[in-house]
């Protein structure tokens, strides 16, 4: 019999997604260049980042990153707007609201986008989940629907979860003025931590819930250690996900854009790495890179993970960094502006610089 996978575990196994805020300054050798300081969003989107901080990958192109750990969107976002972070790793709504808010800011290319795996006939797996639980009453997506707007989905807002439950509830019918009667919104990308473990023991005040992967598996993990039935009521195949994207300071740009094309290197060879290795060493990286990077207390600790858990996993094949394109930001510029979530139009050519990615 499957025993329940601890706190402790579950929290090393969702170690890639950051979570809890470290603002904390490593010392920083004299002879080094001046660090990049650099916050990640608690996806597994970052898994790349974190695997070339890990492997010592950035420092090989002589670039010092000073890793953010956190997923506390307004610290982390008043942080960058004060100049106290030089570069984001973040969804596309999180980029486009805080350029909506003036930030000195760009832009410069992708970081994660579902990919079709040439390993695996190309198949694209799952990088979010809209789960829930036998204790609800939901069965599908139509079901919350005619249940009415009664806030039953919990997800991060304002947040691509958001942009794209928006774009699946509105497919099937929804107005968009009743979207937001839908959801039970939390702020802080670090609440995912919590919604996921409690949609995993059953906790019935968790109705639906929005979870990007690994979060969503390993929700599933959990469940089905104790007991609990979990049901997909959408993964979102069909729909065009946004890539996340790095948005990097002005100020960088212009003093240190040497450094920023070094970055793209590291980071490319780590996307290198990660898709040459083997499905066990990608699940080795997801769990060991976020342990170390953003819960080092946890390094040494016996993890005990449900029996099978590794053949549960999902995992992706990364794409290389690339431009954003025009009709995608655009398309999350006008949901924003729908949204009042920005005042006004973002012109593409004036928030973007992709003349580093080489």
């Amino acid at each position: 019999m499957n025993s329940p996978m601890t706190r402790r575990a579950f929290l090393a196994a969702t170690g890639i997604a950051l979570a809890g805020l470290a603002l904390g300054r490593a010392q920083t050798p004299a002879q080094q260049p001046k660090p990049i300081r650099l916050s990640l969003m608690p996806a597994q989107d970052v898994v790349p980042l974190a695997f070339a901080l890990e492997q010592g990958l950035f420092n090989k192109y002589g670039v010092n990153i000073e890793l953010v750990c956190g997923g506390n969107a307004l610290e982390r976002n008043t942080a960058f707007l004060g100049g106290q972070l030089d570069a984001l790793a973040v969804d596309l709504t999180s980029a486009v609201l805080l350029l909506g808010r003036q930030a000195p800011a760009a832009i410069v290319g992708t970081v994660f986008e579902p990919t079709p795996d040439p390993r695996h006939n190309n198949q694209t797996v799952r990088t979010l989940a809209m789960l829930t639980h036998k204790f609800s009453n939901y069965r599908s997506v139509e079901d919350i629907i005619r249940s009415g707007p009664k806030r039953q989905i919990t997800l991060v807002q304002p947040s691509d979860m958001e942009y794209l439950t928006d774009t699946l509830l509105q497919s099937k019918g929804v107005r968009t003025r009743d979207l937001d009667q839908y959801y039970s919104g939390v702020e802080d990308f670090d609440k995912i931590q919590i919604i996921a473990q409690m949609l995993g023991a059953g906790t019935v005040s968790v109705q639906v819930a929005i979870l990007p992967e690994p979060h969503a598996t390993l929700t599933e993990v959990v469940a089905q250690a104790n007991g609990v039935e979990i049901i997909t009521l959408s993964d979102y195949k069909g729909l065009r996900v946004p890539p996340s994207v790095l948005l990097f300071s002005r100020q960088l740009l212009q003093e240190r854009g040497e450094s920023v094309r070094k970055f793209f290197h590291a980071f490319r060879e780590s996307v290198t790495a990660l898709n040459g290795g083997s499905r066990d060493f990608i699940i080795d990286t997801l769990i060991r890179a976020g342990v170390n990077i953003c819960f080092p207390e946890l390094r040494g600790q016996e993890l005990k993970f449900p029996e099978g858990w590794r053949d549960h996993l999902r995992v992706p094949y990364f794409p290389q960094p690339r431009a954003l394109r025009p009709d995608e930001f655009e398309a999350h510029v006008s949901w924003a502006l729908e949204k009042r979530y920005i005042r006004e139009k973002l012109a593409f050519a004036a928030v973007t610089d992709f003349r580093f990615l080489g």
